[in-house]
């Protein structure tokens, strides 16, 4: 294996690279056969040597721009000056060489690279936040028999998004979609199908209430109460999501607190309890459908730490209710999937206590925003993506599949109840009781309530 060294781009400088590109370029070839072609017929001096002259000139062009600032060149200096590099037995520098034909969809390119012996996935991945502040774009890099393939994101990421201009254009296929925002590869968007639960983080201050809100709006839009049921967990005194309460969506108030919470989740449970059994009861008939076209049930809780870490005192109750609520919560984000029931948990204190190991393994998708420590990043990505993001509100870093940056959806308190009026009426957000109601001051729906959806 070769030892990796720094280059700084000096291959540009080769003469034998020089010529082994040139002699790759069609337009060199082009004005070799104008040439011999105007030679041959006798009017070098007129058509033949404007063509040789300008195919001459295309070809020079075309060689440096490849060589030295197509996005393919500003990699290979970028690799070589990060010590992506080794030497063979004799002392020559070897870099990394672009293979086959690049791909490109709109401004992104992927590219297929042979590395040097000895140069590694681990390697570049080691360097990527180096490579992308040196080429201003986002990395996406795996294997593959004998090649890397780095796929280069080059769209800017914008400062805001807006509600409406995003929701208007168009959309991918799904059948429970929420937005995200615009990233590197244009919007960005997660199927509540593929990706049933999801965890929010970062920072007071960072867009995570914005970003519910936009999801939410959305979501109470584009599907009717016989769909949809919301249950919301507002433990941060109930303001964020008050209004919400008051659509046919919502299957209960919305909980303002622990005990509150204790007792919806556990109605949840009962509910989901109820989903497994027609499931199983279908599967032992052998109908491998679904038994019934249940409404998909979209639980919110805002602030799970108040759930899981909140010193109570000697309140015995309340600590009961508290673990009893962490119990089900954990539960619902093991079970729920496979029955229709999501999971939108969020905080702004993204540890090890506040998001415990049994919950966290069960939510899928992680919607980063800035937080103020790497230890904080690492908790929600495994990574300081989302420490070293950038101070703009809304930025934020999603991981599923993959871990993009993108900017979020911005949408004011009084949009989204202009949207929800326009599409529900007075009824969506007029309410006839206080803007949050505390759980024993209602009538719950009983069992048979939650397995009716009219």
């Amino acid at each position: 294996m070769g030892v990796r060294y720094t280059t700084e781009g000096r291959e540009w400088w080769d003469p034998v690279g020089i010529v082994s590109r040139l002699l790759r370029q069609p337009a060199l070839w082009l004005a070799l056969a104008a040439l011999v072609g105007g030679s041959a017929l006798g009017w070098t001096q007129g058509l033949g040597g404007a063509v040789f002259g300008s195919a001459a000139v295309l070809a020079v062009m075309a060689t440096a721009y490849q060589g030295r600032w197509s996005v393919a060149a500003r990699l290979r200096r970028a690799m070589a000056e990060s010590g992506l590099v080794g030497r063979n037995g004799r002392g020559r520098v070897l870099h990394p060489k672009a293979r086959l034909t690049a791909h490109w969809v709109g401004r992104n390119v992927t590219l297929r690279w042979r590395m040097p012996p000895g140069v590694t996935l681990a390697d570049v991945l080691n360097r990527q936040a180096s490579l992308e502040a040196r080429c201003d774009c986002a990395l996406r890099c795996w294997q593959e028999p004998g090649v890397l393939v780095m796929e280069v994101l080059r769209h800017q990421i914008p400062d805001e998004v807006l509600y409406r201009p995003f929701y208007s254009g168009s959309r991918p296929h799904g059948r429970c979609l929420i937005g995200l925002g615009l990233g590197r590869r244009g919007a960005l968007w997660v199927d509540l199908d593929s990706c049933p639960h999801l965890l929010v983080g970062g920072m007071t201050g960072g867009g995570k209430s914005v970003f519910l809100r936009q999801a939410l709006t959305f979501l109470c839009c584009d599907h009717p109460p016989e769909r949809l049921w919301l249950v919301l967990l507002d433990l941060k005194g109930g303001v964020e999501l008050a209004h919400f309460s008051y659509l046919p969506h919502s299957m209960f108030p919305v909980a303002d607190g622990v005990a509150a919470a204790a007792e919806t989740l556990s109605r949840v449970r009962e509910e989901l309890d109820r989903r497994l059994s027609l499931v199983r009861r279908s599967v032992e008939a052998g109908d491998s459908a679904a038994p019934a076209q249940w409404p998909r049930i979209v639980v919110v809780v805002d602030e799970v730490a108040e759930l899981t870490v909140r010193d109570l005192g000697d309140d015995r109750a309340a600590r009961a209710a508290q673990q009893a609520a962490t119990g089900r919560l954990c539960e619902i984000a093991r079970l729920g999937r496979s029955v229709e029931i999501h999971l939108v948990c969020c905080t702004q204190r993204p540890d090890a206590e506040a998001v415990p190991g049994q919950l966290k393994a069960n939510l899928d998708g992680t919607v980063a925003f800035r937080v103020r420590a790497a230890v904080n990043s690492f908790i929600l990505l495994d990574s300081d993506r989302a420490a070293t993001l950038p101070p703009h509100p809304g930025r934020a870093v999603f991981a599923h599949e993959t871990v993009e940056e993108f900017q979020a959806v911005d949408c004011s308190v009084e949009e989204s109840q202009e949207l929800l009026l326009a599409r529900w009426g007075s009824r969506g957000v007029s309410p006839t009781t206080g803007p949050v109601s505390q759980w024993w001051e209602n009538t719950l729906p009983t069992s048979d309530d939650l397995s009716d959806p009219s």
